[in-house]
């Protein structure tokens, strides 16, 4: 049994929808397939939107529309209308927030009902079509397997009652259907009140129903290629990385990348289960895998990402959570932090570099100086850590070194793949 979880990219129109339909068909002729999918692209944040509107008491009944017709056009496009769910769930969502006009005021709890309507309704229109295809595809409630605590918002796994809960209620309906489709993100208290995971719980609800049903691998369908070792905006010869490792997508996450969130894997790596992040529109590419260690050891930079900062003398403030690095220059200390603290900080530009055995026999070190030496352009190491080198560039651009860097780096990556 395989999960595979699509992004709201993945499933933004009826399109992208279709195409996520064709891979899950695919992969369920040779084995059983849980799909997990996020709400289309921009829906959860329109529906917090809506309800925000009417607790304050302003119009929202016209986005509600939008919303509404947004679904209903995807249903028409795949041929699916009419179709109950969908419209007793848009329903539902007028009258949530008739609702909530009415009383005035929106709690955690009451955002997270509402939230949860996302994919609740991507979730519906995909097993429709699924079934329109002649799949084995049954809808499955996802708040019936995931349990949490009651901190709304940002609730956390009641793993006990997780794992009972899957083989009580998931596991059978896995055992009566080829295809199961379920949502991301949602899940329920021990009492059946909606909660929802936070930002990533998508992947993070993958992560967890694969490691509760000891699957034999979990994929996270999105719009790139796997993770690559730059940002192909920037840097156009990018490559996507066989394997990265937790440690580097944390290290890359924390300093700006857009890669998942690493924490939202860790039940599935823990339990042996592969990850592996691939394209929706090009199934082809094998992506990247998450692996706990690279199978070979490979040295110094494998990815490279640029952030801004900022400079002040003295020490950071403290509990500074956009605190980057501490550093001692020329006898003096000074912090550098993601987003300025004051009128003097002076702004600077930096490079995270990441590798699983970066500081191995200096290698990092060689391959920063090379490209320094080529652009004729002074940087300086600022903070390292296990998986990571933060650098500071002057005197030439941060994206021409991080081209130049990348080009080194780009070299023994690819003398490595042969």
């Amino acid at each position: 049994m395989r999960v595979m979880k699509f992004g709201g990219t993945s499933v933004a129109n009826a399109k992208a929808l279709q195409h996520a339909a064709h891979l899950v068909l695919c992969a369920a002729v040779n084995e059983q397939i849980l799909v997990v999918v996020s709400a289309f692209r921009g829906v959860t944040d329109e529906l917090l939107g809506l309800v925000h509107s009417a607790a304050r008491g302003q119009p929202w009944e016209a986005r509600w529309h939008a919303l509404a017709q947004r679904h209903r056009q995807v249903a028409q496009e795949l041929g699916i209308l009419p179709y109950q769910p969908l419209d007793e769930l848009l329903e539902y969502v007028h009258a949530y927030c008739s609702g909530v006009a009415l009383l005035g005021e929106c709690t955690p709890r009451m955002l997270d009902e509402i939230a949860a309507c996302g994919e609740l309704l991507s979730s519906h229109l995909l097993a429709a079509y699924l079934r329109c295809e002649g799949g084995d595809a049954e809808w499955f409630d996802v708040r019936y397997a995931i349990k949490t605590n009651a901190h709304f918002t940002a609730a956390q796994v009641e793993w006990q009652l997780t794992a009972t809960a899957v083989e009580t209620e998931l596991r059978p309906v896995l055992d009566r259907h080829r295809i199961v489709v379920t949502q991301g993100f949602i899940a329920s208290t021990r009492s059946g009140l909606t909660t929802t995971l936070g930002r990533g719980g998508s992947d993070y609800s993958a992560a967890i129903l694969g490691a509760c049903l000891h699957a034999e691998g979990v994929e996270i369908w999105t719009d790139v290629s796997g993770i690559f070792s730059a940002d192909p905006r920037i840097v156009p010869d990018a490559v996507s990385l066989p394997q990265m490792t937790l440690g580097e997508i944390a290290a890359l996450s924390a300093y700006g990348a857009r890669v998942l969130h690493p924490l939202t894997i860790v039940p599935a790596i823990e339990h042996g289960i592969p990850v592996t992040v691939r394209n929706t529109f090009e199934p082809q590419h094998p992506g990247t895998q998450i692996v706990d260690a690279l199978p070979e050891a490979q040295w110094g930079i494998r990815a490279l990402v640029g952030c801004a900062g900022y400079l002040q003398q003295g020490m950071p403030f403290p509990g500074d959570h956009h605190l980057l690095a501490s550093v001692h220059l020329r006898g003096e200390t000074y912090s550098i932090t993601a987003s300025p603290n004051g009128m003097a900080d002076q702004a600077i530009d930096l490079i995270c570099a990441v590798g699983e055995h970066l500081h191995a026999e200096g290698v990092a070190l060689k391959q920063i100086a090379t490209a320094a030496k080529q652009l004729s352009c002074r940087v300086q190491v600022v903070a390292s850590a296990r998986y990571c080198m933060l650098i500071r560039v002057e005197q030439c651009s941060a994206s021409a070194f991080i081209q130049a860097l990348h080009a080194v780096v780009r070299e023994q990556l690819m003398e490595m793949a042969k």
